[in-house]
């Protein structure tokens, strides 16, 4: 099991999520855009506003919400339950004015209310099915765990749930149309539930909202090793941080000349976005980006 270690303040600690990572693996020059790259004026990071982005915070909100007021899962008789399905739509379509228009990446009327019925429709299901997570679960806000000495590792669990046997059982709940091919987020939220709360994790799910009724496991192979690889890779990062090195693999191609990621956020410092809204939260400053 990984060990819990002791919570200290860092100072210019480099925080690693999933996210970041997976930013810095595929391309260490968006990586910096998006992470580490502050507004002069603000002192915030940018962030584009993107429908997918916006169905899947809306949704996750609301299935948290419903999480936090609901008690126990299993009841069979949605009437038991604190928490309606006529609640939970509301709930919703409140957290969904925030992300309306360009605010929420949409460039359409048309494409809002088709992103909003894909949101409900996943709520349904979830509402319906949610008998088949744990009874009993944990609840933390942004967990972390010191990969190196200013390296922290962080996440936020969108499920765990504690089996009969105390062990604990990860779920990532998933709105995108794709299957995950890589299991990492899974091991990265496994260790830091093992290392913040002391409990073995003994499964780890995503779960397809939009098609699934049920958490899908995957095979889960023990954590120190990709632990180790989590630190390796915190290492890669922070030397690129001492070198300034962000550089956009494609401009090794003549023809492409930067990621898709490097040019639409070049777009939004050249002045090419619309400013929306700050998301005080996350300390970011949101803009549209006409296609």
């Amino acid at each position: 099991m990984i060990t819990k270690s002791k919570q200290e303040y860092i100072k210019n600690a480099i925080y690693l999520s999933y996210t970041s990572l997976n930013d810095f693996l595929k391309c260490p020059g968006s990586y910096y855009l998006k992470n580490i790259y502050r507004d002069p004026k603000t002192g915030f990071r940018m962030q584009i506003a993107s429908p997918y982005l916006s169905l899947g915070s809306t949704v996750h909100d609301a299935i948290k919400w419903h999480i936090e007021m609901a008690g126990p899962l299993r009841l069979a008789s949605s009437e038991a339950r604190q928490v309606t399905y006529e609640q939970l739509e509301g709930k919703f379509r409140n957290l969904w004015l925030k992300y309306t228009g360009k605010r929420g990446g949409f460039s359409t009327k048309e494409d809002e209310a088709s992103f909003g019925k894909r949101g409900l429709l996943m709520l349904e299901n979830f509402f319906r099915n949610a008998k088949n997570l744990e009874d009993k679960h944990h609840s933390i806000e942004f967990p972390k765990y010191p990969l190196l000495d200013n390296v922290i590792l962080m996440g936020n669990f969108d499920f765990i749930g504690e089996k009969e046997d105390q062990t604990l059982h990860v779920v990532d709940f998933k709105t995108g149309a794709n299957d995950e091919k890589d299991p990492i987020q899974l091991y990265i939220y496994a260790i830091l539930a093992e290392a913040n709360l002391e409990k073995s994790v003994s499964s780890a799910s995503f779960w397809y909202l939009d098609r699934e009724d049920k958490p899908r496991d995957i095979v889960l192979d023990p954590l120190e090793p990709k632990l180790e690889w989590l630190k390796e890779k915190a290492t890669e990062l922070k030397k690129a941080i001492g070198e300034g090195m962000w550089v956009c693999p494609s401009t090794r191609s003549a023809r492409s000349g930067l990621c898709r990621d490097c040019r639409d956020y070049h777009a939004i410092l050249d002045g090419k976005g619309e400013f929306q809204f700050t998301d005080y939260r996350y300390k970011k400053d949101v803009y549209y980006l006409p296609k």
